[in-house]
C-alpha cells in the first residue's frame, strides 16, 4: 500500500501536523505500507526530520504542485492535514488516488474524502461534521483515536501513577512557541524553587538561547531540545505547565495532570471541553494571563491533590495510546474494500 501524506511545519502553523503524520507513517509502514510526504519549504519546516525518518519528501513551491506530485505517486491513500485544504483540493485530488483521508479540528470546511479523523473532543463533537462530508465517509471522532507514538502505550503499561505533593514539574509549549511562553513560565515559576523542572522545546524554537540561559540559572532544572523521551519525561514527572494541542492525548495516555495555557485559536474548544469534565485545568489563552494570574493559577494547580487525581482517572479512562492502530486499521480495512 503507497500512502501520500500532504502536511506542513512552520513557525506559524507549528509541528503538530506533520509530527502526527509522521506517527501514522510510522504505523502504516509496520503494515508494510510506503509513505511519501509532500511539503512546502518554509521558515520553520520539518523536511529534514522526515527524511532522517526514512520518508521520501518532496517539496513544493505551491499548491499546485503537490497534485502533480500525486498524480505522479499514483497512491493508493492520500491522507491530508491542513487547514487550508478541503473538498477542493481533494475533489482535484481524487482521480489520482483510491482513498483521501482528511484530518481535521476545526469542522470549518467541507471534505470530499473517505475518511475524515478529528481525535479532538467538544461539546457536540458528534454532529460538528454532519453537513460537511460525503455519504459514504466514515468518521473516526474523538481521542479513542489520537495518533500517539508505540512509547506511549509501552509507557503506561510500566506505569504506576500515586498522587503525591508535586516535586516534578514537566514545561512544554509546543515545537515552536513562537511568542515565548517558556520563558515567561519560567520567570513565574521563580517563586517555586523547590519544583525540580524539565523544559522540553523543539529545535526550531526562534529563543533558544534565552531559554537555555534560563534554565541553565535554575538548579534543577534540565533543558530538552527535540527529545526523544518525551514519554519517559511525562511519566517521570508529577505535573505539567504549557500548551493545549496534540501533546493533550499523550499526556491523558500517561495520566499526567496538566495546567494548560492556549497558544492558539484551535487549540481552545477542546481545552474549555476537558476543563468543564475536570481533566485539564483551563486557565486561559496566553494573551490574556498576567504575571499575577500566572502565580495564583500555579498555586491553585500544586496544592489540589484531589484535582489532579479526578485529571489523571479521567485522562486514562478516554485515551489508551492506541489510536494510531486503530486508524491505520480503517485504512487498510477500506484499502481491501
Amino acid at each position: 500500500m503507497r500512502v501520500v501524506f500532504r502536511a506542513d511545519a512552520s513557525l506559524e502553523i507549528g509541528t503538530g501536523h506533520l509530527v502526527r503524520c509522521m506517527t501514522l507513517a510510522d504505523e502504516l509502514r509496520r503494515h508494510g505500507a510506503t509513505a511519501t510526504f509532500i511539503c512546502r519549504e518554509q521558515p520553520g519546516h520539518l523536511i529534514e526530520l522526515t527524511r532522517s525518518r526514512g520518508f521520501e519528501t518532496a517539496t513544493i513551491a505551491h499548491e499546485d504542485a503537490s497534485l502533480s506530485q500525486v498524480a505522479r505517486l499514483h497512491p493508493d491513500w492520500v491522507v491530508v492535514d491542513d487547514y487550508g485544504l478541503g473538498d477542493a483540493w481533494e475533489t482535484a485530488v481524487r482521480p489520482s488516488t483510491r482513498r483521501i483521508l482528511a484530518i481535521d479540528d476545526l469542522a470549518d470546511r467541507d471534505h470530499d474524502c473517505d475518511l475524515l479523523l478529528d481525535q479532538n473532543l467538544y461539546d457536540g463533537v458528534e454532529q460538528r461534521y454532519a453537513s460537511r462530508l460525503p455519504a459514504h465517509c466514515r468518521q473516526l471522532i474523538g481521542p479513542h483515536y489520537a495518533l500517539l507514538r508505540p512509547e506511549f502505550a509501552d509507557a503506561r503499561a510500566r506505569l504506576s501513577r500515586a498522587t503525591k505533593p508535586v516535586s516534578r514539574l514537566l514545561i512544554s509549549f509546543g515545537g515552536i512557541d513562537a511568542t515565548n511562553e517558556t520563558a515567561r513560565l519560567l520567570s513565574g515559576l521563580k517563586d517555586f524553587p523547590a519544583l525540580a523542572l524539565d523544559v522540553v522545546i523543539g529545535p526550531g524554537n526562534p529563543n533558544r538561547a534565552e531559554i537555555q540561559a534560563l534554565t541553565s540559572e535554575r538548579p534543577g532544572t534540565t533543558l530538552h531540545i527535540g527529545t526523544s523521551r518525551m514519554a519517559a519525561l511525562m511519566s517521570e514527572a508529577d505535573a505539567f505547565v504549557g500548551a493545549g494541542g496534540s501533546t493533550t492525548w499523550e499526556r491523558f495516555c500517561l495520566g499526567l495532570p496538566s495546567l494548560v495555557i492556549t497558544v492558539a485559536e484551535n487549540q481552545v474548544p477542546t481545552a474549555q471541553h476537558l476543563s468543564k469534565r475536570g481533566a485539564i485545568d483551563y486557565i486561559g489563552r496566553q494573551s490574556d494571563l498576567t504575571p499575577d494570574g500566572l502565580r495564583a493559577a500555579l498555586s491553585r494547580f500544586l496544592a489540589d491533590d484531589a484535582g489532579r487525581a479526578r485529571m489523571t482517572e479521567l485522562g486514562m479512562k478516554l485515551v489508551d495510546g492506541l489510536g494510531a492502530q486503530r486508524v491505520a486499521q480503517a485504512m487498510i480495512d477500506l484499502t481491501g474494500a
